[in-house]
């Protein structure tokens, strides 16, 4: 086992040491840079500890650094100059610096503008990361260029929408680990009526305050096979609105209750229960067009009234 001189912050946001305990160093390296995808996971850094095992709590004011994703990604080192002042570069090909630039995106809103000869994949970012980690130095014949902090730009946020659950938990609707719609089904279907009562997604209006909904929204409450879906909106006259969804083929005869929390229901129309899976497909409409499928009936909902009642 090599001796642990060098330390990493991980994809995921983890602290620990460049090790071969599992895989060799190259290849070592080499997965974690693959595993940055642009959208969750954004960076992967090492450099070197002050002494060998020491604790790896925080990434020191000499670093490499590479951002992006597996396919499209940036290199910058940090290095001390003769004059002792540590200063950031960006890693290129050799090469004249020149044509429109490319921009590399490196966090959720954020991406640096750089030339097309300093963007590299996997496998050629992983060679100059074990270089570094064995010289602390870019080696021949890469080519560096002093960061321009106007290089970095503000960009629209990834997510369209957000989602909540339980009327709390607020998160974006990102579709990383899954599709949007096997990850709708999923949720709604976690919905057991006893601790999942209500899930809830909309397009977000305001980035950084995920409950701003514009009054626009679709939510679900209930349990997998027993549920209700909802649809709010503005209404013309700036108002809002809610309406119950339903089904214009079912008999609308008898009503029940659907539970929304440990100790309250709503009634609803026979023909206005929904399963899990006839759910997510309306909220999978819903979240690529804005509305719910036109065949379904809306009863709109007196907000002034109190509309549950004790479980």
């Amino acid at each position: 086992m090599v001796e642990r001189t060098h330390a990493e912050h991980t994809p995921r946001g983890l602290y620990g040491h460049v090790t071969d305990t599992f895989r060799p160093i190259p290849d070592n390296l080499r997965l974690k840079l693959s595993h940055l995808d642009a959208r969750q996971r954004f960076e992967y850094t090492i450099w070197r500890l002050p002494k060998p095992n020491a604790r790896p709590d925080r990434i020191t004011d000499q670093f490499i650094r590479a951002l992006g994703a597996a396919q499209a990604m940036v290199v910058m080192v940090t290095l001390r100059g003769e004059d002792g002042v540590v200063r950031a570069f960006t890693v290129g090909r050799p090469g004249v610096y020149q044509g429109s630039r490319v921009e590399v995106r490196t966090g959720d809103r954020s991406a640096v503008r750089v030339f097309s000869n300093e963007v590299f994949d996997v496998d050629e970012a992983a060679a100059i990361f074990y270089t570094y980690y064995l010289t602390d130095a870019v080696a021949q014949p890469y080519q560096l260029r002093e960061v321009d902090p106007t290089d970095t730009v503000a960009v629209p946020l990834l997510w369209s929408h957000a989602e909540s659950f339980n009327g709390g938990e607020f998160q974006y609707l990102t579709g990383d680990e899954q599709p949007v719609a096997e990850h709708l089904r999923a949720v709604l279907n976690q919905a057991d009526g006893e601790r999942r009562f209500t899930y809830s997604i909309w397009r977000m209006t305001d980035p950084d305050d995920l409950r701003a909904d514009g009054g626009d929204y679709i939510q679900a409450g209930g349990s997998a096979q027993v549920m209700t879906v909802e649809l709010g909106y503005r209404g013309s006259d700036g108002s809002q609105r809610l309406c119950a969804l339903g089904f214009p083929d079912r008999s609308a005869e008898p009503t029940t209750t659907v539970p929304i929390s440990s100790d309250r229901v709503v009634r609803v129309h026979a023909n206005e229960v929904f399963t899990a899976d006839e759910a997510a497909g309306v909220f999978d409409t819903y979240y690529r067009t804005g509305d719910v499928p036109g065949v379904l009936t809306r009863r709109e909902l007196d907000l002034a009234a109190v509309l549950s009642e004790p479980r």
